[in-house]
Protein backbone atom coordinates (compact mmCIF):
# COMPACT_ATOMS: atom_id res chain seq x y z
CA UNK A 1 0.00 0.00 0.00
CA UNK A 2 1.21 3.49 -0.83
CA UNK A 3 2.40 5.65 2.02
CA UNK A 4 1.01 9.17 2.40
CA UNK A 5 4.44 10.48 1.39
CA UNK A 6 3.77 9.28 -2.17
CA UNK A 7 1.80 12.55 -2.57
CA UNK A 8 -1.25 11.53 -4.59
CA UNK A 9 -3.99 13.90 -5.69
CA UNK A 10 -7.51 12.78 -6.55
CA UNK A 11 -9.47 14.43 -9.35
CA UNK A 12 -13.16 13.65 -8.92
CA UNK A 13 -14.99 14.20 -12.19
CA UNK A 14 -18.48 15.57 -11.57
CA UNK A 15 -19.12 17.69 -14.66
CA UNK A 16 -21.52 15.45 -16.60
CA UNK A 17 -25.14 16.28 -17.36
CA UNK A 18 -26.71 12.90 -16.53
CA UNK A 19 -28.27 12.50 -19.98
CA UNK A 20 -29.01 8.78 -19.66
CA UNK A 21 -30.41 9.25 -16.17
CA UNK A 22 -32.55 12.17 -17.28
CA UNK A 23 -31.20 14.34 -14.46
CA UNK A 24 -28.72 17.12 -15.36
CA UNK A 25 -27.69 17.39 -11.71
CA UNK A 26 -27.27 13.62 -11.33
CA UNK A 27 -24.17 14.07 -9.25
CA UNK A 28 -26.22 15.78 -6.52
CA UNK A 29 -29.18 13.40 -6.48
CA UNK A 30 -29.83 12.05 -2.99
CA UNK A 31 -28.57 8.58 -2.13
CA UNK A 32 -29.89 7.63 1.30
CA UNK A 33 -30.38 11.33 1.97
CA UNK A 34 -26.87 12.37 0.98
CA UNK A 35 -25.73 13.80 -2.40
CA UNK A 36 -24.23 11.10 -4.60
CA UNK A 37 -20.97 12.99 -5.03
CA UNK A 38 -20.26 13.17 -1.30
CA UNK A 39 -19.69 9.43 -1.02
CA UNK A 40 -16.84 9.71 -3.54
CA UNK A 41 -15.26 12.62 -1.70
CA UNK A 42 -15.61 10.77 1.62
CA UNK A 43 -13.67 7.79 0.24
CA UNK A 44 -10.87 9.95 -1.16
CA UNK A 45 -10.76 11.93 2.08
CA UNK A 46 -10.31 8.72 4.08
CA UNK A 47 -7.66 7.24 1.76
CA UNK A 48 -4.30 7.77 3.44
CA UNK A 49 -2.53 7.85 0.07
CA UNK A 50 -4.48 10.96 -1.01
CA UNK A 51 -3.22 14.37 0.09
CA UNK A 52 -5.27 16.66 -2.20
CA UNK A 53 -8.74 16.44 -3.76
CA UNK A 54 -9.90 18.46 -6.76
CA UNK A 55 -13.58 18.26 -7.70
CA UNK A 56 -14.39 19.13 -11.32
CA UNK A 57 -17.96 20.40 -11.65
CA UNK A 58 -20.26 21.44 -14.44
CA UNK A 59 -21.46 25.01 -14.83
CA UNK A 60 -24.93 23.80 -13.78
CA UNK A 61 -23.72 22.32 -10.46
CA UNK A 62 -20.53 24.21 -9.55
CA UNK A 63 -22.14 26.71 -7.14
CA UNK A 64 -24.02 23.98 -5.26
CA UNK A 65 -20.93 21.79 -5.01
CA UNK A 66 -18.94 24.74 -3.68
CA UNK A 67 -21.61 25.21 -1.01
CA UNK A 68 -21.47 21.53 -0.03
CA UNK A 69 -17.67 21.69 0.22
CA UNK A 70 -17.79 24.92 2.28
CA UNK A 71 -20.19 23.35 4.79
CA UNK A 72 -18.30 20.05 5.03
CA UNK A 73 -15.55 18.85 7.35
CA UNK A 74 -13.34 17.67 4.47
CA UNK A 75 -9.76 18.82 4.90
CA UNK A 76 -8.29 17.63 1.59
CA UNK A 77 -10.53 19.38 -0.95
CA UNK A 78 -8.36 22.13 -2.51
CA UNK A 79 -10.43 23.26 -5.50
CA UNK A 80 -13.81 23.01 -7.20
CA UNK A 81 -12.86 23.48 -10.85
CA UNK A 82 -15.07 24.10 -13.85
CA UNK A 83 -15.11 21.22 -16.32
CA UNK A 84 -15.30 21.15 -20.10
CA UNK A 85 -17.43 19.67 -22.86
CA UNK A 86 -15.75 16.25 -22.85
CA UNK A 87 -14.66 14.06 -19.96
CA UNK A 88 -11.01 14.46 -20.94
CA UNK A 89 -11.44 18.25 -20.98
CA UNK A 90 -12.75 18.07 -17.41
CA UNK A 91 -9.92 15.83 -16.23
CA UNK A 92 -7.39 18.13 -17.86
CA UNK A 93 -8.98 21.12 -16.11
CA UNK A 94 -8.45 19.35 -12.80
CA UNK A 95 -4.94 18.30 -13.75
CA UNK A 96 -3.93 21.92 -14.31
CA UNK A 97 -4.64 22.54 -10.61
CA UNK A 98 -2.54 19.64 -9.31
CA UNK A 99 0.52 20.88 -7.45
CA UNK A 100 3.92 20.35 -9.03
CA UNK A 101 5.18 18.14 -6.19
CA UNK A 102 2.35 15.61 -6.59
CA UNK A 103 3.72 12.31 -7.86
CA UNK A 104 0.54 10.33 -8.60
CA UNK A 105 -2.83 11.53 -9.87
CA UNK A 106 -6.00 9.50 -9.33
CA UNK A 107 -9.08 10.11 -11.48
CA UNK A 108 -12.45 8.98 -10.16
CA UNK A 109 -16.01 9.25 -11.46
CA UNK A 110 -18.23 11.29 -9.16
CA UNK A 111 -21.06 8.88 -10.02
CA UNK A 112 -19.28 5.86 -8.47
CA UNK A 113 -20.28 6.23 -4.82
CA UNK A 114 -18.97 2.90 -3.54
CA UNK A 115 -15.26 3.10 -4.28
CA UNK A 116 -13.46 2.44 -1.00
CA UNK A 117 -10.43 4.14 0.53
CA UNK A 118 -8.66 0.81 0.06
CA UNK A 119 -9.16 0.75 -3.73
CA UNK A 120 -7.84 4.32 -3.92
CA UNK A 121 -4.77 3.25 -1.95
CA UNK A 122 -4.25 0.13 -4.06
CA UNK A 123 -4.45 2.05 -7.34
CA UNK A 124 -2.03 4.69 -6.07
CA UNK A 125 0.44 2.02 -4.96
CA UNK A 126 0.23 0.21 -8.31
CA UNK A 127 0.67 3.45 -10.28
CA UNK A 128 3.60 4.53 -8.12
CA UNK A 129 5.27 1.24 -9.03
CA UNK A 130 4.30 0.80 -12.70
CA UNK A 131 3.16 4.24 -13.91
CA UNK A 132 -0.49 3.47 -14.65
CA UNK A 133 -3.17 1.38 -12.94
CA UNK A 134 -6.95 1.10 -13.05
CA UNK A 135 -9.63 -0.55 -10.95
CA UNK A 136 -11.42 -3.26 -12.94
CA UNK A 137 -13.45 -6.46 -12.60
CA UNK A 138 -13.48 -9.65 -14.63
CA UNK A 139 -16.46 -10.14 -16.92
CA UNK A 140 -18.67 -13.00 -15.77
CA UNK A 141 -21.42 -12.81 -18.41
CA UNK A 142 -21.22 -14.51 -21.79
CA UNK A 143 -20.36 -11.81 -24.32
CA UNK A 144 -21.84 -11.59 -27.83
CA UNK A 145 -20.75 -9.47 -30.75
CA UNK A 146 -23.88 -8.27 -32.54
CA UNK A 147 -24.40 -7.11 -36.12
CA UNK A 148 -27.71 -5.63 -37.33
CA UNK A 149 -29.54 -6.98 -34.32
CA UNK A 150 -28.28 -10.56 -34.63
CA UNK A 151 -25.49 -12.42 -32.83
CA UNK A 152 -22.38 -12.51 -34.99
CA UNK A 153 -20.18 -14.45 -32.58
CA UNK A 154 -19.45 -15.24 -28.96
CA UNK A 155 -16.52 -13.25 -27.60
CA UNK A 156 -14.11 -15.17 -25.32
CA UNK A 157 -14.36 -13.55 -21.90
CA UNK A 158 -11.22 -15.00 -20.29
CA UNK A 159 -9.19 -11.86 -20.99
CA UNK A 160 -12.05 -9.34 -20.78
CA UNK A 161 -12.29 -6.97 -17.83
CA UNK A 162 -14.72 -4.11 -17.17
CA UNK A 163 -12.83 -0.90 -16.46
CA UNK A 164 -13.87 1.24 -13.51
CA UNK A 165 -12.41 4.12 -11.58
CA UNK A 166 -10.28 5.04 -9.65
CA UNK A 167 -7.60 5.17 -12.33
CA UNK A 168 -4.16 6.27 -11.16
CA UNK A 169 -1.13 7.51 -13.08
CA UNK A 170 2.24 9.08 -12.56
CA UNK A 171 1.54 12.82 -12.70
CA UNK A 172 4.19 13.56 -15.32
CA UNK A 173 3.02 10.62 -17.44
CA UNK A 174 -0.58 11.81 -17.32
CA UNK A 175 0.36 15.33 -18.36
CA UNK A 176 2.37 13.89 -21.24
CA UNK A 177 -0.56 11.67 -22.24
CA UNK A 178 -2.89 14.66 -22.49
CA UNK A 179 -0.32 16.54 -24.55
CA UNK A 180 -0.05 13.54 -26.89
CA UNK A 181 -3.87 13.35 -27.20
CA UNK A 182 -4.08 17.06 -28.02
CA UNK A 183 -1.37 16.81 -30.69
CA UNK A 184 -2.97 13.78 -32.36
CA UNK A 185 -6.66 14.59 -31.92
CA UNK A 186 -7.32 11.52 -29.76
CA UNK A 187 -10.62 11.20 -27.87
CA UNK A 188 -11.09 8.52 -25.22
CA UNK A 189 -13.71 7.50 -22.69
CA UNK A 190 -11.24 6.97 -19.86
CA UNK A 191 -7.71 8.05 -19.03
CA UNK A 192 -6.29 4.56 -19.51
CA UNK A 193 -7.21 4.96 -23.18
CA UNK A 194 -4.65 7.76 -23.47
CA UNK A 195 -1.95 5.36 -22.32
CA UNK A 196 -3.17 2.52 -24.54
CA UNK A 197 -2.97 4.88 -27.54
CA UNK A 198 0.75 5.27 -26.83
CA UNK A 199 1.39 1.61 -26.11
CA UNK A 200 2.07 2.25 -22.41
CA UNK A 201 1.12 -0.72 -20.17
CA UNK A 202 -1.72 -0.18 -17.70
CA UNK A 203 -1.90 -2.44 -14.67
CA UNK A 204 -5.21 -3.94 -13.49
CA UNK A 205 -6.18 -3.61 -9.83
CA UNK A 206 -8.89 -6.07 -8.81
CA UNK A 207 -12.02 -4.20 -7.81
CA UNK A 208 -15.60 -5.19 -6.99
CA UNK A 209 -18.92 -5.22 -8.84
CA UNK A 210 -20.21 -3.10 -5.93
CA UNK A 211 -18.18 -0.23 -7.37
CA UNK A 212 -20.99 0.58 -9.76
CA UNK A 213 -21.51 3.77 -11.74
CA UNK A 214 -24.90 5.43 -11.47
CA UNK A 215 -25.83 5.97 -15.12
CA UNK A 216 -29.46 4.91 -15.57
CA UNK A 217 -32.48 5.30 -13.26
CA UNK A 218 -32.32 1.63 -12.20
CA UNK A 219 -28.70 2.11 -11.08
CA UNK A 220 -29.86 4.53 -8.40
CA UNK A 221 -32.34 1.93 -7.13
CA UNK A 222 -29.56 -0.70 -7.00
CA UNK A 223 -27.28 1.76 -5.20
CA UNK A 224 -29.95 2.49 -2.59
CA UNK A 225 -30.47 -1.24 -2.02
CA UNK A 226 -26.76 -1.91 -1.74
CA UNK A 227 -26.24 0.92 0.72
CA UNK A 228 -29.19 -0.24 2.83
CA UNK A 229 -27.90 -3.82 2.88
CA UNK A 230 -24.37 -2.78 3.83
CA UNK A 231 -25.66 -0.61 6.66
CA UNK A 232 -27.88 -3.43 7.90
CA UNK A 233 -24.88 -5.75 7.87
CA UNK A 234 -22.83 -3.36 9.98
CA UNK A 235 -25.71 -2.96 12.45
CA UNK A 236 -26.00 -6.76 12.92
CA UNK A 237 -22.29 -7.02 13.66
Amino acid sequence: MAEPSSLAAAIIVAAGRGTRLGAPDKILLPLAGQPLLTYCIDAAEEAESISDIIVVAGLHTKARIETIVAKSSWSKVRHVALGGERRQDSVEAGLRLVKSDIEVVVVHDGARPFATPEIFNSCVAAAAESGAAIAAVRMVDTLKRVHNGFVAETVPREEIWAAQTPQAFGAALLRSAFHFASEHGIEVTDEAGLFEAQGIPVRIVQSSSHNLKVTRPEDLVVAEAFLHASRQGRTRR
